[in-house]
């Protein structure tokens, strides 16, 4: 299921996008989907900036028994979002004194 890995987010971007194709029209969906989708995510993720909005996602989701598609996908934006951000600072040497 996951491509080729061409940037760090790669994986992740792979699984975001699943979870679109899946959940692309629905208005309610079970929380354990959701949470699914986002475990995938979340163990595809290896930059903290990206899991934390992951695991920021998990959360919002724990207490509920169904979800509204509107609000998954904002989630799943959001994780997107993360990992434009998060490759906007690829090039920069953050090493460097």
């Amino acid at each position: 299921m996951r491509p080729g890995t061409t940037f760090p987010g790669a994986a992740v971007s792979a699984w975001v996008a699943s979870a679109r194709a899946d959940v692309a029209n629905e208005q309610v969906l079970d929380q354990s989907r959701c949470v699914d989708w986002l475990l995938d995510c979340l163990n595809a993720a290896r930059r903290p900036t990206v899991r934390a909005i992951i695991c920021e996602a998990l959360a919002g989701l724990s207490q509920a028994r169904t979800v509204a598609g509107a609000e998954f996908r904002l989630a799943l934006d959001h994780v997107d979002l993360a990992l434009q951000v998060d490759a906007a600072f690829d090039h920069l040497d953050l090493t460097a004194s």
